[in-house]
């Protein structure tokens, strides 16, 4: 289901934030993925597996809430909090295997490639343009 965009007054001056508002979580990776130029269609179900793991976070991030006393704050014993580290750890696996963290990414469009054989490309070697996925591309021939 796609968020109804908001009037133009309520924007705050903020064009990516209202951007973002009006996206579902897929829609924005996918945005993200595209402007880092390493968007395939093939990682779809990666990032609504992604999309998932934080919609469910968000949940157990509620339901630890509910959990606190009158005018208290929820504990961090509380069985909902541990959930909650498990999915984030979970998030970031897969924010790495789409490259959406720094490290992943400098991975992605990294200074050394493994071959096939495990022998290691000098980054003088490769074109600097060329991607992991490309790799991926021309050995499977997609």
């Amino acid at each position: 289901m796609t968020p109804e965009p908001r009037s133009s007054s309520e924007d705050q001056g903020s064009g990516v934030f209202f951007l973002e508002e009006t996206m579902t979580r897929e829609e924005v990776y996918k945005k993200q993925l595209t402007d880092l130029g390493i968007y395939d269609p093939a990682f779809d179900p990666e990032i609504k597996n992604l999309a998932i793991l934080e919609r469910r976070k968000t949940r157990a991030e509620k339901e630890w809430s509910a959990t606190a006393p009158p005018g208290g704050k929820p504990s961090f014993l509380d069985p909902h909090y541990q959930i909650i580290v498990q999915l984030e750890d979970k998030i970031l696996q897969h924010r790495n295997a789409l490259g959406l963290t720094p490290t992943a990414l400098r991975k992605l469009k990294g200074a050394y490639y493994e071959t096939q054989r495990g022998e290691v490309l000098a980054g003088d070697a490769k074109p600097e343009n060329v991607t992991v996925l490309d790799l991926v591309r021309e050995k499977f021939a997609l």
